[in-house]
């Protein structure tokens, strides 16, 4: 079941961070240039603080698995 919400919440955090970008770009070119690149750099570093997080935590979840399969 980990597995299973590890594989969802990975394709949600990718999902997001191409709605990220579309907003973006989106923003970009028809509104303010500014705001879209805002938007764009601003949603990628959260994406990346929130995803670096959920990675590791998925990871460790990955080598505690192997060490509990070793006993």
């Amino acid at each position: 079941m980990k597995d299973f919400v590890i594989g969802v919440n990975n394709t949600v955090l990718y999902i997001a961070l191409a709605f990220l970008w579309i907003t973006g770009l989106v923003v970009m070119f028809s509104q303010s240039f500014l705001a879209g690149l805002g938007a764009l750099i601003g949603g990628t570093l959260i994406w990346c603080i929130i995803s670096g997080f959920w990675f590791v935590q998925s990871a460790t979840y990955d080598e505690l698995r192997k060490l509990n399969a070793k006993n």
